[in-house]
């Protein structure tokens, strides 16, 4: 494993830096994506950067909150960032007001931010894919596959790697394939691809099955899916007619 990343005298924790590559990375691809949908980049981004921000700051205030008592008698841990340290759904729900109160105030098309933003996100994937295989948040049951990499003096499926080869791949199939006429298909077609690639790795992980030989988040993953394949299977809408005119969020 590699809890921490050598930078001169200094030792980095791996999961931190990572998880910030692999939000920098979604937002990159995500504004440039955006190009083709008739957004601008910074309109992109400011999205971006807002949800994230917003539900950092609620996920961590709600965990010191909620865990006061502890707090109170230390209060420097307040400033302590790791993982354990958030509210997951508190941040989630405050990452999407956030996002969406802006997206109102420029008056942005919910569909094509939403399209461009599963774009970055599949990208981004590839980068906590790989920090969860370095860290070992993601770790393999033990193999005897060709393929299978010695990790804690073990050989074992590297789960993380799966699961970053499909966020590859699912970027190139959103980037390349993708209607861009069609934005709010092209947000199933991501949402899709990333709980197969979840029903698919995780089928690996070292944790023992819990329903008929599924995983909890193999079930998630199925629920999600299958939500999502039948929203695609509806006959699509026709596309808009192509215009000339400009709106406030067009890139020039």
């Amino acid at each position: 494993m590699y809890p921490t990343l050598p930078f001169g005298p200094l030792a980095l924790p791996t999961g931190p830096i990572l998880a910030i590559f692999a939000v920098i990375l979604a937002l990159d691809v995500a504004g440039r994506y955006g190009r083709r949908l008739r957004l601008h980049p910074d309109d992109t981004w400011n999205v971006g950067m807002i949800a994230v921000t917003g539900g950092l700051i609620v996920a961590r205030l709600w965990n010191v909150f909620q865990f006061w008592y502890i707090y109170q008698a230390e209060p420097l841990l307040i400033f302590s960032i790791r993982p354990g340290g958030f509210a997951l759904w508190p941040g989630i729900i405050a990452a999407l007001i956030g996002g969406y109160l802006y997206m109102l105030r420029r008056a942005l098309d919910p569909a094509r931010v939403l399209a461009a933003l599963v774009v970055g996100a599949a990208a981004g994937s590839v980068i906590l894919s790989i920090s969860g295989y370095a860290t070992g948040a993601t770790l393999g049951a033990r193999a005897t596959v060709p393929w299978a990499l010695p990790y804690l003096g073990e050989l074992r499926h590297a789960v993380g790697l799966y699961q970053a080869l499909g966020g590859v791949l699912l970027t190139a199939l959103l980037w390349l394939r993708s209607d861009t006429r069609l934005p709010g298909r092209m947000v199933l077609h991501g949402i899709l691809g990333l709980a197969l690639i979840r029903l698919v790795s995780d089928a690996y992980l070292a944790e023992a099955g819990s329903l008929g030989g599924l995983r909890v988040s193999q079930i998630v993953a199925l629920a999600v899916a299958l939500v999502a394949a039948l929203l695609l299977a509806r006959p699509p809408a026709p596309p808009p007619a192509t215009t000339a005119e400009t709106t406030p969020d067009t890139v020039p």
